[in-house]
């Protein structure tokens, strides 16, 4: 019995590690030792454990931001189109601008060659950007922005409804040598902020350069901007701008200007501003665009460099618009669906238009006016007047025979005697 029962510490047998075990056991010893040699080596170099793991943790943060940048902008992106769209289909927007260029300008009227060009706006604050050689100190309730960037001036207000409410904004009488009201048009987003500018404060000539495709998507954008009602502009696009429009030709254009500028600059300011787009003029059009804008007879949008004094607006690949001239920086890859979709709203605006209430008519006079009406007998002369008020008597049934119908009667014979006698007399 004993014989056949194995002992409980029979059941269990480790097996003897052989030669191959052994080797692959010292080697991965070896690795990891080196491993951390190699370790140490690298964290010393670099100054020590706390810095080494703050560079790892940079690198960490720099590829994580990395991976996500394209979603953020295209989430960048969407809102920014969101914002502009919302801005620019706005009628009460639009006019808070140009409030705040013609209060700006009616504060700067005492400081020579100073006046606004450019403006940002969000909800709740409103910064109008100033060329001066010397900046003012601002009149209430306007403040000044000491942040970096172009010299400006900033208001505050309380919300966007009390932003669209134009009665509690700064005085904005235009000033006494301001032959042209403010035309602004929107380049782009800058930090949450619309960016705006005005196409008429400086040398009248614009010029869009930079990338082929994202000038062009800017100058149609900027273009579709001064087509709208409201605008303040009367824009001629010209041939070559865009390959669906077949406008004027540019000489054409050129030539009805010349014929229609005024020899002497008007006084008076101008309600509405002649505004060009063309694309690629020659030596000889620009020469002639340049004098007419100098004149202040029109406001010239190019597609391409131009020689002469003119506002550069420098768009790369990306949608980045730059002007470093004028401080300008902004995302103008957003503004052509902005646009657009400002275009439809204004299209949806005008067939919802109410008609003009025409004068309400009765029933009777709908009926009176489809029955032709008799007309009235001419008026009677006095001699009518008093044979009409004479009595007509019934006359009477006369019996006789046929040689009495025959006979003349007997008015007939005393008219022939009396018109004798009358003779006579």
């Amino acid at each position: 019995m004993t014989a056949g029962r194995r002992a409980p510490w029979q059941l269990i047998a480790l097996g003897k590690p052989d030669k191959s075990l052994w080797t692959g056991i010292l080697v991965l010893v070896v690795v990891l030792l080196l491993l951390f040699l190699l370790l140490r080596h690298f964290v010393r170099k670099h100054g020590g454990w706390r810095r080494c793991r703050r560079r790892v943790a940079r690198e960490l943060a720099l590829t994580r931001q990395a991976f996500g940048e394209p979603l953020r902008a295209y989430r960048r992106h969407r809102r920014g189109v969101r914002t502009l769209a919302r801005h620019l289909s706005d009628p009460r927007a639009g006019l808070l601008v140009r409030r705040l260029l013609d209060a700006a300008g009616s504060a700067l009227g005492d400081a020579p060659g100073a006046f606004a060009y450019g403006l940002r706006t969000q909800p709740g604050w409103a910064a109008v950007q100033i060329a001066a050689r010397r900046l003012p100190a601002p009149p209430a309730p306007w403040e000044a922005d000491d942040g970096p960037g172009p010299q400006s001036w900033c208001l505050e207000l309380d919300t966007a409804d009390n932003a669209a409410d134009v009665t509690a904004l700064p005085d904005a009488t235009p000033r006494a040598d301001a032959r042209v009201r403010p035309l602004p048009v929107a380049v782009g987003m800058a930090d949450d902020a619309c960016v705006h500018l005005d196409l008429a404060a400086g040398p009248r000539m614009i010029t869009v350069e930079g990338d082929s495709a994202a000038r062009t998507r800017l100058l149609h954008a900027l273009a579709a901007q001064l087509d709208r009602p409201g605008s303040g502009a009367s824009t001629t696009v010209t041939d070559g701008v865009h390959p669906h429009h077949h406008g004027e030709r540019l000489d054409t254009v050129l030539r009805d200007l010349e014929a229609t500028a005024p020899e002497a600059p008007e006084e008076a300011v101008t309600a509405t501003t002649e505004v060009v787009v063309c694309a690629a003029p020659t030596p000889d059009q620009a020469l002639k665009l340049g004098a007419l804008a100098a004149s202040g007879t029109v406001v010239c949008l190019v597609d391409g460099p131009v020689p002469g004094h003119s506002w550069a607006l420098r768009v790369d690949a990306r949608g980045r618009v730059t002007a470093p001239d004028l401080g300008l920086h902004a995302d103008c890859a957003p503004l052509s669906r902005a646009v657009a979709a400002a275009v439809r709203a204004d299209r949806r605006r005008s067939r919802r238009a109410p008609e003009r209430p025409r004068p309400i008519e009765s029933a009777v006079a709908r009926r009176e006016r489809g029955v032709p009406r008799a007309p009235e007998p001419p008026e009677l002369t006095e001699e009518a007047a008093e044979l009409t008020e004479q009595p007509v008597l019934p006359a009477q049934a006369r019996t006789g025979t046929g040689s009495d119908l025959l006979s003349e009667p007997a008015t007939a014979r005393t008219r022939s005697a009396q018109a004798s006698s009358t003779g006579d007399e």
